[in-house]
C-alpha cells in the first residue's frame, strides 16, 4: 500500500500495487466505515504496471477527485506490504449472495482451491485453517447505496456467525493493511487506550451513542488480540476498561437497551467482564499489593512463597481469559455487539423519530450522577461495601464526563476531571487492599502474615477513606455547555 504521511488514507483513499505471479497492477479504492467492522469499499481505478514502481502508473485515466487527492498528498511512498495466498467462496445467506475471502500465510504454499460449492464452503474453510496460519478472513456483499441496507448487513453477520462456529476466528475492526500501515506488526503492538470521543456533528443522543459505541469498539478490539497472545498485562487492563465503559454507556443511554441487547449482549458482557475483572485483580495483587506488603515487613523474604502461589493463581486466571477469547461464545458475543450497533445506525439513518437533544440528555445524566455522588455520606463513617458503591458512582460520572467532554465547560474538563480521576484512584487503592486481604485469607498464609496484612490493609483503607472524603468535598460541579 502506498501513501504520503497518511494523507490519502485520511481522505478515504487506498492506493495499492497487487502482484500475482509476474503480473503487477495498481488498484485504487475509496473506503468509508459504515459502523465498526463494516467498511464500504468503492472501486475507483485499476491498471496494469510494467513493474512494481508506482511512479509508472498511468493515473491520467483515474477519476479527477483521486488525481487531485494524489497531487495534494505528494509523491506516494510504500507504507505497508503483505504477501498471502487467497482463496474465495460464494454462498447465499439470508437470501443474499456473499463472498468469503481467506488470505492465508504463504509459507504453507498450498495451491489455490477451486471455488467451493455452497454446501462445502465451511468444511473447506476448516480444512484450510488446519494447514494455514490464518491471516485474514473477510466477508463481503455487493453494496447498493440506494437499496435497503438491512438484508445486506444481516447476510454479512449471518455468514460471520456461521464461520465462527467452525473456526477459531475473532473480530478485527481494521484490516491487515491498515494495521501494517500503522506499524502494528506481530509482536510490536501496544495496548490501545481510550481516545477522546468525537461528537462533532452529533446533535441527538442517538448520534452520540453511535459515536461512543464506535470509540469503545476501537479500544475493545484493539486489545483483544494482545490479551490472547501477549504477556503484557496492560492489554487485559485496557480491554476491561473498554467493557466497563460500554456498560456505563448503556446505563447513560438506557432507553436504547432493547430485547437483543438484554438477551444476547448484556449477559455475555457480564460473563466476559467477570473473567477480565478476576484477571486484572490478580495482576494488581501480584504486581502491586503483595510487593507493598513485603516491602512494609522487616523480613520481606517471608512473603516469597505466597508470591509464588499468587503468581500461579494469576496464570490460571489469565488462562481462563485466553480460553474464553478463543471460544465461539466470545466470537458470537463480539459479533452480536457489532450487529446491534449496525442496526442502530440503520434505524438512526432511516428516521429522526428519536431526535432528542444531546445537550439535554447529557445534562440530565451528568447532573444525576453528580448529585448521587455529592450526597454520599462521609466516607470515613461508612463501611467498606458502601465505599465501594461510591467508587462505582465516581466511575460512572468519570466515564460519563469523558464521553461528553466536547460539550462540557473548560472547568469541567480540567478541575472536575482531575479531581474525579484522583478520587476514583484513591478509592481504588482502598478496594485493592480489601481484595488482597480476601485473597490472602483463602491462601495458605501464616497467622503472622494474615495479622500483618489485616493491619496494613486497614491502614490503607482508613487513609484512602480520609483522602477520598477530602477529594469528594472538593469536587467542582460539572457543567454541560451548549457552546462548548
Amino acid at each position: 500500500m502506498f501513501d504520503r504521511g497518511g494523507a490519502l488514507a485520511r481522505g478515504g483513499w487506498r492506493l495499492a500495487v497487487e502482484t500475482r505471479g509476474a503480473a503487477h497492477g495498481v488498484v485504487v479504492s475509496r473506503r468509508r466505515t459504515f459502523t465498526p467492522g463494516l467498511c464500504i469499499v468503492e472501486p475507483i481505478f485499476d491498471a496494469p504496471l510494467e513493474a512494481e514502481d508506482i511512479e509508472s502508473a498511468l493515473f491520467d485515466a483515474a477519476p479527477a477527485p483521486f488525481r487531485e487527492a494524489l497531487a495534494a498528498a505528494g509523491a506516494p511512498e510504500p507504507v505497508a506490504a503483505l504477501a498471502g495466498e487467497r482463496h474465495a467462496w460464494r454462498w447465499t445467506r439470508e437470501g443474499v449472495s456473499t463472498e468469503v475471502v481467506l488470505d492465508a500465510d504463504v509459507r504453507d504454499a498450498l495451491a489455490p482451491s477451486r471455488e467451493a460449492e455452497e454446501r462445502n464452503a465451511l468444511r473447506e474453510l476448516h480444512e484450510l485453517h488446519e494447514l494455514h496460519e490464518l491471516h485474514e478472513l473477510r466477508v463481503s456483499v455487493a453494496w447498493d447505496e440506494g437499496a435497503d441496507a438491512a438484508p445486506l448487513v444481516d447476510a454479512l453477520f449471518a455468514c460471520a456467525h456461521d464461520i465462527v462456529d467452525v473456526l477459531p476466528a475473532f473480530v478485527r475492526v481494521t484490516d491487515a493493511l491498515e494495521r501494517a500501515a500503522a506499524g502494528c506488526a506481530a509482536g510490536d503492538v501496544a495496548a490501545v487506550h481510550a481516545d477522546p470521543v468525537d461528537l462533532r456533528g452529533a446533535a441527538t443522543a442517538e448520534a452520540a451513542l453511535l459515536a461512543i459505541g464506535a470509540n469503545i469498539s476501537a479500544q475493545w478490539f484493539g486489545n483483544d488480540a494482545g490479551v490472547r497472545d501477549s504477556p503484557n498485562t496492560e492489554f487485559i487492563h485496557q480491554m476491561r476498561v473498554s467493557q466497563r465503559r460500554l456498560r456505563t454507556a448503556m446505563r447513560i443511554f438506557s432507553r436504547w437497551r432493547d430485547a437483543v441487547w438484554n438477551t444476547h449482549i448484556a449477559p455475555e458482557l457480564k460473563w466476559l467482564g467477570g473473567l477480565l475483572g478476576e484477571a486484572r485483580d490478580r495482576d494488581v495483587f501480584v504486581e502491586s499489593t503483595l510487593p507493598a506488603l513485603a516491602g512494609a515487613d522487616t523480613e520481606p523474604a517471608r512473603w516469597n512463597e505466597l508470591r509464588d502461589a499468587a503468581e500461579a493463581q494469576r496464570a490460571a486466571a489469565r488462562a481462563r481469559v485466553r480460553e474464553a477469547l478463543a471460544s465461539p461464545r466470545y466470537a458470537h458475543a463480539a459479533l452480536a455487539w457489532l450487529q446491534w450497533l449496525a442496526a442502530l445506525a440503520r434505524r438512526s439513518g432511516a428516521s429522526n423519530e428519536d431526535g432528542r437533544s444531546l445537550y439535554r440528555h447529557a445534562r440530565k445524566r451528568v447532573r444525576r450522577y453528580y448529585e448521587r455522588l455529592a450526597q454520599t455520606q462521609k466516607l470515613t463513617a461508612i463501611d467498606e461495601a458502601s465505599r465501594h458503591r461510591v467508587r462505582i458512582a465516581a466511575k460512572y460520572l468519570r466515564y460519563t464526563l469523558e464521553f461528553f467532554t466536547s460539550i462540557t465547560s473548560r472547568r469541567t474538563r480540567t478541575q472536575t476531571a482531575r479531581t474525579l480521576s484522583r478520587l476514583q484512584s484513591v478509592l481504588g487503592d482502598g478496594n485493592d487492599a480489601a481484595v488482597a486481604l480476601r485473597y490472602l485469607e483463602r491462601m495458605d498464609a501464616e497467622p503472622y502474615q494474615l495479622g500483618f496484612a489485616r493491619g496494613w490493609c486497614e491502614a490503607v483503607k482508613r487513609y484512602t477513606a480520609k483522602e477520598g472524603e477530602r477529594l469528594l468535598r472538593e469536587l467542582p460541579p460539572p457543567k454541560v455547555s451548549r457552546g462548548a
